[in-house]
C-alpha cells in the first residue's frame, strides 16, 4: 500500500506535536527532570560561558595574572597574644643591675644611686633579663610599670625616641584608663642600606636598637612624631637624588617614623575584639625607624637625608649611609622553590607571664603585626581553556540535538552526548597535568591564604573539569550499555550547584589560612635534616604535602558522582511511563535470560526485529544493540508504520538537514561552510555520507557519498524532525 503524500507524512506529525504541546499541563514544568533539564541548560549555555568571558576579559587573567599574591596586595594582620608565635626563656632572670651595668654601657662601676634605683626595682618584682631565649637571641629585656621604665630612661640617659618617651609619660597619666605592664627591650636588629643609586638590591647590617611596647597593645598611646616633638637638621645632601626611590618589597610593608617616598602606611589597624583583653577594635602599631650616622632620621627626600636636630652624627655608621629597620621575614617554601613571605613587623611586642609551676621561665605571647605575600609566579590559562572546551562543545552539542525540538527527554539525549566521546579523556589528561604541576602551589595558597582571585578562578574550573571528566569515564568504564538518561540529566544539572558551591567555599578561604593543612597534611623540614636536604634546595626549610590535590578532587567527584546516582534512582520512581498505545506496541520482545560475564542480560529475538529503514541503512542492527535501555522511546507508531523515534536519530548522532540524514560531524562542515568561501572549499576533497528521506514513505536511502563542496552548494537549512520508517 501506497504511503500518504508529500504533505501528510510531515504535516501529522506536526500537529499531533502541536496538539501534545497544547494538552501538557502547566504543571509539567514544574516536575523534577523539567526542572533539573532547565537548570542543566542554563548552567552550561548562559551562566558557565558569561562566568568565563567575565574572567578573561574583567581580570588579568589572559594578561599578567599570578597564582599568589604580590607585595603591593599583601595581607596585613594583627593577632594579640599569637599562639604561632608564643616563647619565652629559662634562667634568663637575673639582678637589675646587670641589665643597668648594660644599659650603662659597661661602666666601670655603678654609682650608689644607679645601684640603689636597681635593687628598688628587684624589690618591687620588676623582671629583668639579659641571657638567650628560646629563639636564640640575647636581648636585654625589663619588664616593669610605665613609671619604672621611664625612671631607667632617665637614669642611664637611654638615646631613645622622643615618641617613645612621650608614649610612657601618657601612660603614666592614664594608668587608670588601661592597665598593662610595659617592657623595654634592646636586641640586636636587621637594617638594610642602599647599595646603588637605582637598585633594589640593599646591603644588610645588624645593629642595636632599643623598642618600648605595653603587654596590651591597645594600651599605647596615640604620638605622631612632628617638630613640636623633636626638630630636624639636615645630614647629608643628595643632590636631588631619592635615596629610596627604588626599594625592596619588603621596605613598603609597615609604617616608618619619617617621611619618605615610601608609600603611606597607616599605624592603626583592626583587630578582633574577642581576642584583646579590653575588647578593642583597633591597635595602634609601632613604627619602624631610619638611622643616618647613628642619629634617628625625620625625613628622606631629593633635597636630603634629615635627622633628630639633638643628636650628633657618630663616624663609624656613616660609612653605610642610611640605614632602614627592615621586617622579618620568617617564608613558608614549597619543595618547588616557592615560598610564601611572613614579614612580621620586628619590633617585636609580647604579653609576659611567669608560670607557677616554673617560676625560673618567663613566658612570651607575641602580639604580631604580619604582613603575607608570596613570590611572582605566574598564571596558568590551561584550566580556563579545558572549560572552555567543555562549555564550547556542550554548546555544539545543544545545537545539534536541540535544533528541531525541544522536550525533557531531548535534554537527557543532550546531556548524554555532552558527556561521552573521546573529549572526556582529553579533559581529563589536560587537567590532571595542570593539578599534578601546582599542586602544591594550590596546597600553599590555601594553607596561607595568598591565592589571588584569579587563582581561585582557577581552582574552581580545575574542581569542575576533573571531576566532570574523571565521573563521565568512571560511568563510560562500567561496562553498561545503557544511556541513563536520569542520571545524565542529573549529573549535568549538578554542575551548575557544584561549581557554585566550591567557588563561594574557595572565596570565603582566599584571605583566610585554612591551618588545617599545614596541621593535618603536611611535614615541615628542615634543610639541617636528611629529608630537608633532600627537597629543600637553597631554603631553610620546606613544606611537603602528603596527599596532593588531585587526589582530594578525586574522592570529591567520587563523592558527586554517588549523589548524582541517589538522585537519579529517585527522579526515575518519580518519572511518568511512557504511553503503551504510542510506544508500547512496538518494543522488542525479549525471550530469556542469559548469563554473561556473571550479568543477567535480556536476550532479545532476533527473527522478530522487525528493522526501521535508519537501522538498516545507518545502523546496521536494531537499536537495543546499541542502548539496551530505550525501548519505550525508540520506535513510535505513526501513519500506520512502526518508526524510529526522533529521539532516537539524534541519541545516535544522526541530524535532519534538508532533504537528507546526515552525521552530526558532517552537518558541523555544512555549517561551517556557510562561512567560506565555495572557491576554497572545492580544494578540499571530502566526501560526506548522507541518507536521502523520501518524502512519501518517511524512509531512509542507502547511504549516499557526496562531496563537502556539493552539499554546502545546496544550501539546506536544518531540516524539521520527523520519525523514521
Amino acid at each position: 500500500m501506497k504511503g500518504p503524500t508529500d504533505s501528510h507524512w510531515a504535516e501529522a506529525y506536526y500537529h499531533q506535536q502541536a496538539q501534545a504541546r497544547k494538552n501538557r499541563a502547566w504543571k509539567s514544568v514544574f516536575r523534577p527532570s523539567a526542572i533539573a533539564a532547565y537548570l542543566a541548560i542554563a548552567g552550561r549555555i548562559i551562566v558557565g560561558p558569561l562566568a568565563l568571558l567575565l574572567l578573561f576579559t574583567l581580570t588579568g587573567y589572559l594578561s599578567d595574572a599570578t597564582v599568589f599574591i604580590e607585595a603591593d596586595r599583601s595581607i596585613f594582620a594583627f593577632t594579640e597574644r599569637d599562639s604561632s608565635m608564643a616563647g619565652g626563656c629559662t634562667g634568663c632572670l637575673g639582678p637589675c643591675k646587670i641589665v643597668m651595668l648594660k644599659y650603662k654601657l659597661l661602666e666601670d662601676s655603678l654609682s650608689d644611686e644607679v645601684l640603689a634605683f636597681s635593687e628598688a626595682l628587684d624589690a618591687n618584682g620588676t623582671l629583668c633579663q639579659s641571657s638567650k631565649n628560646e629563639w636564640g637571641t640575647s636581648p636585654i629585656v625589663v619588664t616593669g610599670s610605665a613609671q619604672e621604665l621611664l625612671n631607667i630612661v632617665h637614669m642611664a640617659n637611654l638615646n631613645l625616641s622622643p615618641q617613645m618617651v612621650r608614649e610612657l609619660e601618657l601612660a603614666i597619666e592614664r594608668a587608670d584608663e588601661c592597665v598593662t605592664g610595659w617592657t623595654m627591650m634592646s636586641v640586636v636588629r636587621l637594617f638594610q642600606y642602599p647599595t646603588a643609586e637605582g637598585s633594589s638590591e640593599f646591603g644588610q647590617v645588624p645593629a642595636v636598637d632599643t623598642h618600648i611596647f605595653p603587654d596590651y597593645t591597645e594600651c599605647r598611646p596615640v604620638v605622631e612624631i612632628d617638630d613640636s616633638l623633636v626638630g630636624s637638621k639636615l645630614a647629608l645632601d643628595t643632590n636631588g637624588q631619592d635615596p629610596l626611590k627604588v626599594v625592596p618589597d619588603q621596605l613598603t610593608l609597615f609604617p616608618y617614623s619619617f617621611t619618605s617616598s615610601l608609600p603611606p602606611i597607616p599605624r592603626s589597624v583592626p583587630a578582633d575584639p574577642s581576642k584583646t583583653k579590653t575588647g578593642a577594635t583597633s591597635v595602634v602599631q609601632s613604627y619602624l625607624r631610619a638611622y643616618y650616622g647613628g642619629c634617628r632620621v625625620r625625613a628622606v627626600n631629593t633635597t636630603g637625608i634629615y635627622i633628630e636636630d639633638t643628636r650628633v652624627i657618630s663616624k663609624h655608621w656613616v660609612g653605610y649611609g642610611l640605614m632602614v629597620h627592615s621586617p622579618d621575614d620568617i617564608p613558608l617554601c614549597s619543595t618547588g622553590d616557592v615560598c610564601i613571605h611572613n614579614y612580621f613587623n620586628s619590633l617585636w611586642e609580647w604579653e609576659h607571664y611567669v608560670a607557677a609551676d616554673r617560676p625560673d621561665r618567663v613566658g612570651m605571647n607575641l602580639n604580631t603585626f604580619r604582613s603575607r605575600y608570596a613570590d611572582t609566579v605566574a598564571i596558568s590559562v590551561l584550566p580556563g581553556v579545558v572549560v572552555g572546551q567543555i562549555l564550547l562543545m556542550g554548546v555544539v552539542s545543544l545545537y545539534q540535538v536541540m535544533s528541531h525540538k525541544r522536550s525533557v527527554l531531548l535534554t537527557q539525549i543532550w546531556a548524554y552526548r555532552c558527556q561521552n566521546g573521546r573529549m572526556q579523556v582529553i579533559y581529563l589528561a589536560q587537567i590532571s597535568y595542570h593539578l599534578l604541576y601546582n599542586s602544591d602551589l594550590y596546597m600553599l595558597g590555601l594553607a596561607t591564604g595568598t591565592l589571588t582571585g584569579e587563582s581561585i578562578a582557577n581552582l574552581t574550573c580545575c574542581v569542575f573539569a576533573f571531576s566532570y571528566s574523571f565521573v563521565n569515564l568512571m560511568k563510560a568504564r562500567s561496562g553498561d550499555q545503557q544511556l541513563d538518561r536520569h542520571f545524565r540529566l542529573i549529573w549535568e544539572a549538578m554542575q551548575i550547584v557544584i561549581t557554585t558551591i566550591v567557588g563561594c567555599l574557595l572565596l570565603s578561604w582566599q584571605k583566610a589560612p585554612f591551618e588545617s593543612i599545614l596541621a593535618q597534611n603536611a611535614e615541615i623540614l628542615r634543610k639541617t635534616s636528611a629529608r630537608g636536604a633532600k627537597y629543600c634546595g637553597l631554603n631553610d626549610a620546606c613544606v611537603l604535602f602528603t596527599v596532593n590535590f588531585p587526589s582530594v578532587i578525586a574522592v570529591l567527584s567520587v563523592g558527586f558522582g554517588f549523589v548524582a546516582v541517589v538522585a537519579s534512582l529517585l527522579m526515575k520512581r518519580m518519572a511518568p511511563k511512557a504511553s503503551r498505545s504510542v510506544r508500547g506496541s512496538y518494543v522488542t520482545p525479549k525471550i530469556a535470560v542469559a548469563d554473561v560475564n556473571g550479568k543477567k542480560q535480556a536476550a532479545y529475538e532476533a527473527e522478530n526485529d522487525d528493522l526501521t529503514s535508519f537501522e538498516r541503512n545507518c545502523l546496521g542492527s536494531p537499536f537495543h544493540k546499541l542502548f539496551s535501555d530505550c525501548d519505550e522511546i525508540t520506535y513510535v507508531t505513526y501513519n500506520g508504520k512502526r518508526c524510529t523515534t526522533v529521539e532516537a536519530l539524534l541519541l545516535t548522532g544522526y541530524l535532519y538537514y534538508g532533504q537528507h540524514i546526515y552525521q552530526a560531524s558532517s552537518v558541523m562542515l555544512l555549517l561551517v561552510a556557510r562561512l567560506v568561501p565555495a572557491k576554497i572549499l572545492r580544494t578540499f576533497n571530502v566526501l560526506l555520507l548522507r541518507w536521502h528521506v523520501d518524502p512519501i514513505e518517511g524512509t531512509l536511502s542507502h547511504a549516499l557519498s557526496c562531496t563537502w563542496y556539493a552539499a554546502s552548494a545546496e544550501d539546506h537549512k536544518m531540516a524539521a524532525a520527523t520519525p523514521v520508517a
